[in-house]
């Protein structure tokens, strides 16, 4: 005997029967797709968090080592504020290469091409020259041959000549040593401002040519289409490539330790040496630079999330005010099977 459905009952609608379908069938493939590596990263950093809390060892390399937190932090932060404006500047000089001078034009016209024309060649020789020198020798070279080479160079003239002409010898020499926090910040933003200026190209050369027509259609100079239309607009497109470079630049202020600067790896290093605990020592080091690169990797995401949702609201409401509403027509089972 064949059951009844109650008298009364809707029939179920076929967009909700596709919809309970997908949900079926994503929550299944949810346990197929699940990072499985990220619960294991979790499980190692609760572990390794918990040895931290409860062994002696562990807390004392653990407050050692967070001794240079604010010096990695400090670097990251400088360095790539600096290589950031160096990668705005070189990328609009480069996304805009001079053209071919014409048959008549003035003197200044000449002038100013020849300036573009160097300017651009010299930005163009500074990405090509440091995007082929590893970032050690550069922080190398920068702290034991730049630094000591420019320090000596303002002690002879520019302090020499205040000493004579002020008529006050007690003026002391400048005291800049290639160990600083400052040689740091100076090499990894000459180094990252040109990988990243060829990102800031990409974006800037990624909007449509029509937008700087409309610009210029409207009275609007070169520079406020830069500042107003252009740059805007290529920031949204390459700000995860910018974020990648930031994450990375934490990576790298490893190679501070090779300068004698106390990050978090060069009180590894000293401190290793001293107590011979390599493994407690740089297990900690690893779990430390994890923490900051997922704290940073959580904030440029975030940042992302804001740019899209304020970049797809417009277009939803757009799609939104072309909807018309729509009705839905149920059928009720009247029928009774016996």
């Amino acid at each position: 005997m064949k059951t009844s459905a109650p008298r009364g009952a809707p029939e179920p609608d076929l967009q909700e029967i596709i919809a309970e379908s997908r949900g079926r069938a994503m929550r299944s493939a949810r346990l197929y797709t699940f990072p499985y590596w990220i619960l294991f990263l979790v499980i190692l950093g609760i572990l390794l968090a918990i040895s931290i809390i409860t062994d002696k060892v562990y807390s004392n390399i653990f407050q050692q080592l967070m001794e240079g937190v604010s010096m990695t932090l400090f670097v990251s932060i400088a360095s790539y504020v600096c290589a950031l404006t160096i990668a705005v500047i070189v990328g609009i000089v480069r996304s805009n290469p001079p053209s071919p001078p014409q048959s008549r034009e003035t003197a200044r016209k000449g002038i100013m091409r020849a300036l573009r024309i160097g300017v651009y060649n010299v930005c163009t020789v500074y990405v090509s020259v440091m995007r082929g020198i590893p970032i050690l020798v550069v922080l190398l070279v920068t702290g034991f041959i730049v630094v000591p080479a420019l320090r000596d160079l303002i002690n002879t003239s520019l302090v020499g000549g205040m000493r004579e002409l002020l008529d006050a010898p007690d003026i002391p020499d400048l005291i800049w040593r290639g160990s600083s926090a400052g040689t740091a910040i100076v090499a990894l933003a000459i180094t990252y401002g040109a990988y990243m200026s060829e990102t800031v190209r990409a974006g800037i050369q990624s909007i449509p040519k029509g937008q700087f027509e409309a610009a210029y259609s409207v009275g609007m100079t070169y520079w406020q289409t830069m500042r107003s239309i252009v740059l805007p607009q290529a920031f949204r497109n390459v700000l995860p490539p910018l974020g990648n470079d930031f994450v990375a630049m934490i990576k790298d202020s490893s190679l501070l330790a090779f300068l004698g600067i106390r990050d978090i790896t060069q009180i590894a290093k000293t401190s290793s040496g001293r107590s011979f605990r390599y493994v407690e020592t740089y297990a900690v080091v690893a779990y430390m630079y994890l923490t900051l690169v997922i704290l940073a990797t959580t904030l440029v995401n975030m940042l992302e999330d804001t740019v899209n949702i304020e970049r797809e609201t417009p277009r939803l409401v757009q799609r939104l005010g072309n909807l018309r509403p729509r009705r839905r027509k149920r059928k009720v089972i009247a029928e009774r099977f016996d």
